[in-house]
């Protein structure tokens, strides 16, 4: 590799970093622990563990360019810290770019081929583990403290004090579980493979009987937004995951209108339960609606505020507020769904007229 030149005469030095050892340096100086594949150089988002993160979590984030003089961005999304990154070493030529690219895809096929053994080993644990269960038939801790009625689908332990929520993909299969503790503790089976599954209130026949796809976050929700409509819903258990369940879901289901019951994080910067439902309502054409509380309610407590069990639990407008709430916001999507369908059907006949007379024209 050839090192840059900053001047035409310039004494010999030492040789500079390459452009994945230097990138490295600066992710370790943002605070991201650099290990195993990482970086992988290829112009794609990865998440990266930072130092404060807990177990599982990774609030790193970084992408990297090895195109004509290697560059890349950074942000620790724990300190907000972000950076745009330039090697200051090396330009790289063809070869070397094509080297590095194909390092980069070695590495890529690597861990996607090891991710998919150990969650498969993770899904037949989890499957397993699921002979010890129960059926939850009276509220567990969990369920009482968010006012749930029991639905078929969700489990417990031999004391009735856990609840156990299974995830599937949209083909069915179990891949990993949710498990809540007395005091509403979250997590999931370490390793296990949790985008893009979700928890079908119902099951997936409640689901595909449902006129509509709501989703939301948390099981608490999304349980109460289904006893407002009267059919399943769907829990994508956080706000990172709920785009992969909405595109999983509208390719089972193309022909129908998708909802997103979003939450209202205005406690937290970006309010990434509202940008996150958005996003995922966009990427299927749906919809994205949110809890609107009594006034004064969210302003002075934003974080005891934010979702349709809070509304349902918490607010002064109460369950009522949450199935007029709710029915209004799927009623409208059902229109404009059905509006959007005219339209098209217009446009094709539209379209095969055009084509029919230019066929004849030919004639």
């Amino acid at each position: 590799m050839k090192p840059w030149i900053a001047t035409e005469v310039v004494s010999r030095q030492v040789p500079a970093l390459s452009p994945e050892k230097e990138f490295a340096e600066t992710l370790r100086s943002m605070g991201c622990l650099v290990s195993g594949e990482h970086p992988i150089m290829d112009a794609k988002k990865h998440r990266i563990e930072v130092e404060g993160d807990k177990k599982g979590e990774k609030a790193g984030f970084y992408v990297a360019y090895l195109d004509g003089h290697p560059s890349g961005y950074i942000k620790n999304n724990r300190t907000g810290i972000e950076l745009k990154w330039k090697s200051k070493g090396y330009s790289l030529d063809p070869e070397q770019k094509a080297a590095m690219q194909a390092e980069a895809a070695a590495k890529l096929a690597a861990r996607a081929e090891q991710q998919q053994q150990e969650q498969e080993a993770v899904a037949q644990r989890v499957v397993k583990q699921m002979d010890d269960l129960v059926t939850v038939i009276e509220p567990t801790p969990y369920l009482k403290a968010k006012g749930i009625t029991p639905q078929a689908g969700i489990y417990t332990d031999s004391d009735g004090q856990k609840t156990y929520i299974p995830a599937i993909d949209s083909d069915g299969k179990q891949w990993t579980m949710q498990y809540i503790q007395e005091d509403g503790t979250k997590r999931f089976a370490k390793g296990g493979r949790k985008e893009g599954c979700f928890h079908p209130i119902g099951g997936l026949a409640a689901i595909a009987a449902a006129p509509v796809i709501v989703i939301g976050e948390g099981y608490a929700t999304v349980a109460q937004v289904s006893q407002a409509l009267g059919y399943g819903t769907v829990a994508a258990f956080d706000a990172g995951n709920l785009e992969g369940v909405a595109k999983a879901l509208h390719k089972t289901f193309p022909d129908k209108p998708i909802l997103i019951a979003g939450d209202d994080d205005q406690s937290l910067p970006n309010n990434p339960g509202k940008t996150k439902a958005q996003e995922a309502a966009r990427a299927v054409d749906g919809t994205a609606f949110f809890p609107i509380f009594a006034p004064g309610e969210q302003a002075d407590n934003p974080k005891g505020f934010t979702d349709f069990n809070d509304l349902a639990t918490k607010s002064a407008l109460g369950i009522e507020a949450v199935e007029r709430q709710v029915h209004a916001a799927v009623s409208k999507a059902i229109d404009n769904h059905q509006k959007r369908v005219q339209q098209q059907t217009q446009q094709q006949g539209q379209h095969e007229q055009k084509q029919e007379r230019r066929r004849l024209r030919v004639r």
